[in-house]
C-alpha cells in the first residue's frame, strides 16, 4: 500500500468546526483521476484538494474534487492547501504558485491569514430562471446575474435576513431548467455591519447541497458588489450554518481573498495505484 499525508482543515475561520472543511492530500504526481475521485468520495467533504510537488520550489500542481466530480476552481480548498504547506510542510517562502484548471493561482502567507490571488469572474444580467427561483422559494428577487466564466448564477435578495432564511428544495433545484449551464447558485444581499455583503451558495449539481464558505463564489461576488457599492476593498460573510469571513481586494483582473484557517485532523492516507 502507498501512503500519503493528509490534513483536514477548516478554512475561512480561526475556530475549529466553523468555516468550510477541506481535506488536503499531499500526493506524488501523475496519479489516475479515478483514484482521486475515489479518495474524494471516501473523504466525503465538499472538497478534497490534491497537492502535487513539482521539481521547482514553490510551484505545485493542485486539483479539487467533490465527492461527485472534479471542479475547475475552489477557494476554500486552495486556502487550506496553502495553509498546510505553510504550517505543516514548513514551506519557508511567503508565496506559493498553484498550477490548476483555472490557470496559475497564487497564495501568500500574511499576518492576516492566507491571501489568495484569483481571477475575477464578472457576472452579467440575465432573465429570471423561473424554475430555479421556485426551487429556492424566492418570488421577487432584486436582480439575477450570471458568470459564464465560473458557471455561477447570482440572485440578489432584499436584505441579509432573506439570505439567511432561504430554504431551497434541493431536489427541485437539481432538475431545474438550466439553459445557461450553471454549476451552482449564489444568493446574496447587502450585509449588516461590519460586512459589506453576505451570501450563501447551493450546488446540488456538484454533489453539494450547500457549501459552507465558497472562495470561488466570491470571485463573482467581489466584482458584482464592487460595482454596486463603489468600493474595491470589502468584508464579506457567508452566512451558512457554519459561517465564514472573507476579506477581499479587487483589481482590474484579479480578486485577492484573505482568510484564516485551522487544522482539525492530521492523518495518513493509504491507497493503491
Amino acid at each position: 500500500m502507498n501512503q500519503a499525508p493528509f490534513y483536514q482543515v477548516d478554512a475561512f475561520t480561526e475556530v475549529p468546526f466553523k468555516g468550510n472543511p477541506a481535506a488536503v492530500c499531499l500526493m506524488p504526481c501523475d496519479l489516475e483521476d479515478d483514484l482521486y475521485q475515489s479518495i474524494a468520495k471516501e473523504m466525503n467533504l465538499s472538497e478534497t484538494a490534491f497537492v502535487e510537488e513539482t521539481s521547482l520550489k514553490g510551484i505545485y500542481n493542485l486539483r479539487w474534487f467533490t465527492p461527485a466530480s472534479e471542479v475547475p476552481l475552489c477557494g476554500h480548498a486552495t486556502l487550506a492547501s496553502a495553509y498546510v504547506l505553510f504550517e505543516h510542510a514548513r514551506f519557508d517562502d511567503e508565496r506559493i504558485t498553484f498550477h490548476t484548471l483555472s490557470g496559475a493561482l497564487y497564495a501568500e502567507n500574511t499576518s492576516e491569514g492566507v491571501r489568495l490571488d484569483f481571477p475575477r469572474n464578472d457576472p452579467f444580467e440575465v432573465d429570471p430562471p423561473e424554475e430555479v427561483l421556485e426551487a429556492l422559494g424566492i418570488s421577487e428577487p432584486e436582480e439575477i446575474q450570471y458568470s459564464d466564466t465560473n458557471q455561477k448564477l447570482l440572485v440578489l435578495l432584499g436584505d441579509h435576513e432573506e439570505v439567511r432564511s432561504c430554504s431551497p428544495d434541493f431536489e427541485a433545484l437539481l432538475v431545474a431548467d438550466n439553459p445557461l449551464g450553471w454549476r451552482g447558485v449564489i444568493v446574496t444581499a447587502k450585509g449588516p455591519s461590519p460586512y459589506d455583503f453576505v451570501s450563501r451558495y447551493f450546488a446540488p449539481l456538484m454533489g453539494i447541497n450547500e457549501d459552507p464558505v465558497t472562495g470561488s463564489a466570491h470571485t463573482v461576488l467581489a466584482p458584482y458588489w464592487a460595482g454596486r457599492l463603489g468600493k474595491n476593498v470589502m468584508e464579506a460573510y457567508q452566512s451558512s450554518e457554519r459561517g465564514g469571513e472573507l476579506h477581499m481586494e479587487l483589481t482590474e483582473e484579479r480578486v485577492l481573498i484573505t482568510g484564516k484557517a485551522t487544522t482539525v485532523v492530521v492523518g495518513t492516507l493509504y491507497y493503491q495505484e
